[in-house]
């Protein structure tokens, strides 16, 4: 599934996930995640400006990235159990919900 189709499957549920997660902040230059781990969770963008750079292995992101209130970062590498395929970088002060593995689930098989 595309990060599309997963956030539209998820759609009516947003607003209980949203509740259910963490408000966190990310400083200027601090890693939200690191390629080659696992997802753990995903977080969803309130503001701010987010570098994706890669490794050895493919990233279909953008280079830069800014995030708009709303998108979700991580959604498909969750859903499909696969490793993050970039690192993101916070280029400036980030406001962001995490919702974790925990939360998500039971969301995702309804």
């Amino acid at each position: 599934m595309t990060n599309e189709e997963i956030l539209s499957a998820l759609k009516g549920q947003w607003g209980n996930l949203l509740k259910k997660g963490q408000p966190l902040i990310f400083h200027k230059g601090q890693v939200l995640v690191y390629e080659g781990h696992d997802p753990y969770g995903v977080f969803v963008i309130q503001s701010g400006d987010i570098q994706f750079t890669k490794g050895k292995s493919s990233c279909p992101a953008e280079h830069f990235w800014h995030s708009p209130k709303g998108n979700v970062l991580g959604v498909e590498h969750f859903f499909d159990g696969s490793p993050f395929c970039c690192t993101c970088v916070a280029t400036s002060d980030c406001r962001v919900v995490f919702i974790s593995k925990t939360q998500l689930l039971p969301f995702a098989t309804k």
